[in-house]
């Protein structure tokens, strides 16, 4: 399959798609190397077509996450002019499985920490947030106690399973 005929069947499927089929895509785009910059044009269509896309880049992560890595600056970039779709909250997991690029840990640790402190965040997105701030705390230290108030902060405000994790990073950070 070319790139072409591959890009093709995302625009045509991807908004009925299942859970195999985005699988069974990142598995292709893995194993032919597809250039996930030109698949990005993706993300500029319908919301439907852009949000799975996204998971797709999700599974690329999971899979493979130097692969998705490599292009994280780009598509953070991209990702401050799209407005059909929550494209900043996909860079929760995408940091989670591959780490944050060195050329956005500032930006990255500014939206993490607002993230985990907004009143209008989902929990799940606190908690991936809290996840990526507790790997960045080891690689920056100095962001101990900033973390330590604003877990401090939230352990009250929200589910019984985020309370149960920020405790267990609360630990973490203050041994």
């Amino acid at each position: 399959m070319t790139f072409q005929q591959f890009y093709t069947t995302l625009e045509n499927h991807l908004p009925q798609s299942t859970g195999t089929e985005r699988q069974q895509w990142v598995q292709t785009i893995i194993e032919n190397d597809f250039d996930i910059l030109e698949l990005s044009s993706l993300i500029d269509q319908e919301p439907k077509i852009a949000t799975r896309f996204l998971w797709i880049l999700t599974g690329i992560a999971m899979q493979q996450p130097q692969k998705l890595h490599a292009v994280l600056p780009a598509l953070f970039e991209k990702s401050k002019h799209i407005t059909h779709v929550d494209m900043q909250a996909s860079f929760a997991n995408y940091w989670r499985f591959c780490g944050v690029p060195l050329e956005n840990e500032a930006e990255a640790i500014d939206l993490l920490f607002h993230w985990l402190q907004s009143a209008e965040t989902n929990v799940t997105i606190k908690s991936r947030a809290l996840f990526v701030l507790s790997d960045l705390v080891d690689i920056y230290p100095d962001l101990k106690n900033e973390l330590r108030l604003s877990i401090e902060d939230q352990l009250d405000k929200n589910s019984n399973d985020f309370k149960k994790r920020a405790l267990k990073i609360l630990k973490k950070i203050t041994d």
